[in-house]
């Protein structure tokens, strides 16, 4: 069974506290909070003061997404805030050293340690970062802007990513972002996903409970 995060994009921020409110009826397993911060990407949504007043009125745990530009600076604030996953983008590092250290700090904070990267990030670049991951967040469209299509190179990296995994009997919970709905979830589950972020296929459904039942069946 494919374990769904919900993601706080793209309701309104004044609509969200009765969003997580529904979603907390549901079997929904995580809040998916894209924070992004008007830099690393255009969009800005919040800080970790929202994801705070999300984590009071969540009874799902907090996969929380950085999409922001310095998150060394400020990713203690995100766990205190209530994060139970935190996951940083690999773009937002100078070196591969730095991202080992804060992954690694993560983890010090008894909070999973995810790492993500963009659609043209090579494969290559973030294999040998694995083993400091407890979640690899695999982005299906650009970060940024919700509603997107899905990319369907997509695929195929994460059948890469999957024999790797294989491979090398290493055990992380990967997670596509972007595009994902009823279509192409058969697709995912058969390259070793494990966990999908869903944004407007659960906001705009007519019926959530029934939305959410049929994913969890599939």
């Amino acid at each position: 069974m494919i374990l769904i995060s919900a993601s706080t994009n793209p309701p309104k921020l004044e609509d969200l506290p009765a969003y997580i409110q529904k979603l907390n009826t549901t079997d929904v397993d995580y809040i998916h909070c894209d924070v992004m911060d008007g830099k690393f990407v255009k969009e800005k949504t919040f800080s970790y003061k929202t994801v705070k007043e999300i984590n009071k009125i969540s009874s799902k745990p907090l996969d929380v997404h950085l999409m922001t530009q310095n998150p060394e600076k400020t990713y203690k604030k995100y766990i205190k805030a209530g994060a139970n996953i935190l996951t940083v983008h690999f773009e937002a590092f100078k070196n591969k050293e730095k991202i080992k250290k804060i992954l690694s700090k993560i983890r010090e904070k008894n909070c999973f340690a995810g790492l993500s990267f963009n659609p043209d990030t090579s494969i290559r670049d973030i294999l040998p970062l694995i083993p400091f991951c407890d979640l690899l967040l695999v982005m299906s469209v650009t970060p940024g802007k919700s509603g997107q299509e899905f990319l369907s190179q997509t695929i195929e990296r994460l059948g890469e990513i999957n024999a790797y995994l294989k491979k090398q009997k290493l055990e992380v919970v990967v997670e596509v972002d972007g595009g994902v709905n009823g279509e192409n979830l058969p697709k995912l589950k058969e390259n070793g996903v494990n966990m999908v972020v869903m944004g407007n296929f659960l906001f705009l459904s007519s019926d959530l409970l029934k939305t959410v039942k049929a994913i969890k069946e599939m």
